[in-house]
């Protein structure tokens, strides 16, 4: 059983949140490249049916345009959610800290060791 401690907890919170956080700026790139990307198709279709290629390649064309306005749309409704669990993680850090940094303190600060807590237990 590995030894979780109040400090410990809280730097895996906050490792947490900043992980999260930086995947959801880098999912939110991939949102606007990808709909950069839907709009060059979108315009290659446009031309395409100007210069009145077949409908069905044309139409292929704008299907893709679609699809990959969709995955935009996806990856920038992801990356709003890392932006929601990044600061829940936060949130629970802070709380963390309000809660029981005065008490961690207060331990640390001890000049009588604290004895392991079976021996609070109950028989």
């Amino acid at each position: 059983m590995t030894d979780t401690t109040y400090r410990k907890l809280r730097e895996q919170v906050q490792v947490l949140a900043r992980r999260v956080a930086a995947d959801g700026e880098t999912i939110r790139q991939i949102g606007h490249r990808a709909d950069q990307n839907a709009q060059e198709v979108a315009r290659v279709a446009d031309g395409l049916a100007n210069l009145e290629v077949d409908t069905h390649t044309t139409g292929e064309a704008k299907d893709t345009a679609r699809i990959m306005r969709g995955l935009s749309q996806t990856a920038l409704t992801t990356a709003s959610a890392t932006d929601t669990v990044a600061a829940a993680a936060r949130a629970a850090d802070t709380q963390a800290r309000q809660s029981h940094e005065g008490i961690d303190e207060q331990v640390n600060a001890m000049t009588v060791p604290m004895a392991q807590s079976a021996f609070y237990t109950q028989e």
